[in-house]
């Protein structure tokens, strides 16, 4: 420990021995007035500031980069036992390998600022600000227990604060470990084939080749998932990360004369065919925009032609993959536009409401992981089918749970970064080993650059395995000349005492992942839900209800738990104004979500149906669009539950649903009284449209009073232009034919007759019929003819042969109706007009 610090404090005194490749001899360190232009290497550095370069083994890169890599691989950090393993390595790694650079004073300033300004959230309540309304309204009308803190959710906010440190203890051991030239390389190369590897296993599972059990899915409260993270876009932007790493590391491997470059040149293959499968739009533009800035700034140190030749290329190259994927991809880069961003289901109207969100407490945040339960309380919305977990943007999600506080440190590490990194361009020098190790450091920043852009429009960084993987590319992106003190005792001692803190939080993980939880928050509420389902399940609600409890303690505005506790409540036979307190504080919480409405309908069916139509209710108002279909399948359980139709019917608040409840009506009193309902609210049925009207005719004279709908029917056009049917059935049914047929024929299709032919010569015509008995045409041109010279008898007979052939023109039926009514037969004409309407 001790020759290790003196080693750093006083680096001109004695060069580490380095590799014959990576630098050169030097004999002796002359002092910085002395320098001359010559003595700059090729990366922008003197020799003397190469010993800020810290020798070290190339092995111990590979350890490090295992570590994001095995992260992404196991979980991503998404559940408990995925945190506890990740965060048991993690821990090893500060243990046995502490930094041994020092941070200057800009960047210790915005890393602790991030790290400890979330805590600002636990101060009470009535310290700083006065609490929300929604936030008075829960605890008073609902007795919804809330921390007492600027924070609702302590518990909650704890341990996310914990999973945050995490985070940022990674990075600052990153940016401080201080890496040599072959640790840089050796990571780099691990961070290439690892991404290529989770490339390979993503479209592997996603064409259902192999199954990996242990990746994060849950379809229903993450949505349908691809790669080894919950949110399917995030192996996109892995996959083009990997991409630019492929092109720096075989590019190295060239330079270097080492075969590696061909399996660098064949990985480049698996990320993009995993952009493609996925047709992200995110990976594309990442795909691309890193790949050009590699090439304009890294593979090519100047030359604008070369530059723009190749990044006319790679335009070309994109494109050709966009037509050979079918389209995918193409499609969604041009669905929607701004009109969808804008829209309420876009992303741009997330963003603003988001940023309203912060206005309430932009200072302090609401707490961090606070934003899926707080949100509904603000936002307007519409999220009827699924929910916002949160803001669609790593900056925003931090803005709005951390605040200004939070935010500000970050972004000034961020810049602190930037400036750390390169340089970017500079003349060639003699030394070939600075030269290939800038590049390898620029190509970590390109990649960290687009990890950060991502994060603008998504949220990849507040998963805990991509946040290790970008942690460590910033790590490597950095310039040694801007760490040029050595770390302290005290230091190395702070991040070891670290590590051991962080084995404890990786056994608490783990505990709660086997079902002990140990550590208060989101994880040990989630476990103990998940063993009362399972309880549950097993027929032993009594013992899941005290599990639900304590799950309700630790994540108090967490919608689901009250939903699960009020059906447990029933199962156990509480009284039913408990469970349906739990109910409505479960709507309250989410008061935009529709489905646990619906649900919660059916749960009541088992126990007292009429409590059903509370749930159901609020679902028709959450989700208008869906209510008719759903509205018919309410209707449906009437029929096992009588007592149910009275309260559905106080449900039909429009003419639409009204409509669905007459098609149910099997008695005539019950259709009277509901009709005159329908008819008292939409006289003129303007809330249906044609076919419902038709139909509604239909019911009416079925199960309704008749002489009211013909009269109806008769004085009104607009009704008779839509239930023509309906009254000329009805004029036939009595007998009076003549105006059933006079009824019809206004409603039915014009006539296209076929054009008469050019002869008049009945005995040919009906010779040319004869020899052809199946010719239609043949039929016309002798019915026309007949019927021109006044043979309807003869006309009829015809028609009636035409009318049985298989190809025979439609208006057949009507043009024998015509010639019956022109014989004042109107019985048979009825009966043909009734067959020409069945075709129509």
């Amino acid at each position: 420990m001790n020759k290790e610090s003196d080693q750093f404090e006083e680096p001109v005194k004695k060069l580490p021995q380095l590799a014959l490749d990576e630098a050169e001899e030097v004999d002796s360190v002359p002092r910085l007035g002395d320098l001359q232009e010559d003595d700059f290497e090729d990366d922008g550095t003197t020799s003397q500031e190469r010993s800020y370069d810290v020798p070290g083994p190339a092995w111990q890169g590979y350890v490090f980069a295992l570590l994001p890599v095995v992260a992404c691989m196991f979980g991503a950090g998404r559940e408990a036992w995925s945190k506890g393993s990740i965060t048991f390595l993690l821990a090893l790694v500060l243990i046995f390998f502490a930094p041994k650079r020092k941070l200057p004073p800009i960047a210790l300033l915005g890393l602790l600022g991030a790290m400890l300004a979330p805590l600002l959230s636990f101060l009470p309540a009535n310290w700083l600000f006065k609490s929300p309304a929604w936030q008075a309204t829960l605890v008073q009308d609902w007795d919804i227990h809330l921390s007492k803190t600027l924070t609702p959710q302590a518990a909650v906010t704890m341990e996310a604060w914990l999973y945050f440190a995490i985070c940022i203890a990674w990075l600052a051991w990153c940016l401080t470990r201080g890496f040599s030239d072959r640790q840089r390389r050796a990571m780099i190369q691990i961070l290439t084939f690892g991404g290529i590897v989770l490339c390979l296993l993503s479209i592997l599972e996603g064409t259902k080749s192999i199954i990996i059990p242990w990746w994060p899915r849950n379809p229903l409260e993450w949505g349908n998932a691809f790669g080894p993270f919950a949110n399917r876009n995030h192996i996109s932007s892995l996959a083009a990360m990997t991409c630019v790493l492929c092109a720096a590391t075989g590019f190295d491997a060239h330079r270097r004369k080492s075969r590696l470059w061909i399996p660098c040149l064949l990985g480049f293959i698996p990320p993009v065919i995993c952009i493609f499968m996925n047709s992200s739009r995110a990976g594309l533009i990442l795909l691309f925009f890193g790949m050009t800035a590699w090439f304009g700034t890294v593979a090519m140190r100047r030359g604008f032609l070369q530059k723009l030749a190749v990044s006319t290329s790679l335009v070309f190259i994109i494109s050709t993959l966009l037509v050979m994927s079918g389209g995918n991809v193409s499609k969604r880069l041009t669905e929607g536009g701004i009109a969808h961003f804008a829209s309420d289901k876009g992303r741009g109207s997330l963003f603003v409401e988001s940023l309203k969100l912060t206005l309430d407490s932009p200072w302090t945040g609401i707490g961090l992981g606070n934003f899926e339960a707080v949100f509904p309380q603000f936002s307007a919305l519409s999220a009827t089918r699924f929910r916002f977990l949160h803001p669609e943007s790593d900056l925003l999600w931090l803005l709005s749970e951390g605040g200004l506080l939070t935010v500000l440190p970050a972004l000034l590490l961020l810049f602190w970064i930037f400036l750390s990194t390169g340089p970017w361009y500079g003349k060639k020098k003699k030394r070939k080993s600075g030269m290939q190790d800038r590049r390898l450091r620029n190509a970590a920043a390109i990649v960290f650059g687009l990890g950060a852009i991502h994060g603008l429009g998504d949220v990849p960084n507040h998963g805990l395995g991509y946040a290790l993987f970008m942690a460590l590319l910033a790590g490597i992106a950095i310039r040694p000349r801007r760490l040029p003190n050595a770390s302290g005792l005290p230091q190395r001692l702070v991040f070891r005492l670290g590590g051991v803190m962080l084995l404890a939080l990786g056994a608490a993980w783990t505990a709660i992942a086997l079902g002990h939880p140990v550590l208060p928050g989101s994880s040990a509420a989630n476990a103990l839900r998940s063993r009362a389902g399972k309880l549950a399940d097993s027929g032993s609600p009594a013992g899941a209800l005290p599990l639900m409890d304590q799950a309700i303690e630790m994540a108090p505005m967490d919608f689901r738990y009250y939903y699960e506790r009020a059906c447990l409540r029933l199962r156990l036979g509480q009284p039913k104004e408990v469970a349906l307190l739990d109910f409505s504080r479960s709507r309250v919480l989410d008061p935009t979500y529709a489905m646990t409405c619906y649900t919660e309908g059916l749960f009541w069916l088992d126990f007292d149906p009429q409590y059903a139509v509370v749930g159901w209710r609020e679902f028709l108002r959450r989700y208008p669009e869906a209510a008719p279909g759903n509205y018919q399948q309410m209707l449906g359980y009437s029929y096992q539950h009588p007592e149910l139709r009275e309260p559905l019917w106080t449900l039909a608040t429009t003419s639409e649903l009204k409509f669905e409840f007459l098609r149910s009506v099997q008695t005539r009193d019950e259709f009277d009284r509901c009709l005159k309902s329908l008819l008292v609210q939409q006289p003129d049925l303007r809330g249906l449209d044609p076919d419902q009207r038709k139909n509604l005719f239909s019911m009416w004279y079925q199960y309704g009073n008749q002489e009211a709908l013909i009269t109806a029917l008769e004085t009104n056009r607009k009704w008779q232009e839509i239930g023509w049917r309906t009254l000329a059935e009805h004029y036939a049914r009595n007998s009076d034919f003549q105006r059933a047929c006079q009824t019809a024929i206004p409603f039915l299709p014009s006539v296209i007759r076929t054009a008469p032919g050019t002869s008049t010569n009945i005995p040919a015509l009906e010779r040319a019929l004869l020899y052809n008995p199946t010719d239609t045409r043949s039929g016309i041109d002798l019915f026309q003819a007949q019927k021109t010279q006044g043979d309807i008898d003869g006309a009829l007979r015809t028609l009636e042969k035409v009318a049985a052939f298989p190809n025979a023109p439609a208006y057949v039926r009507q043009e024998i109706a015509t010639l019956y009514m022109m014989k004042q037969d109107f019985r048979r004409a009825w009966e043909n007009l009734r067959e020409a309407m069945q075709k129509t």
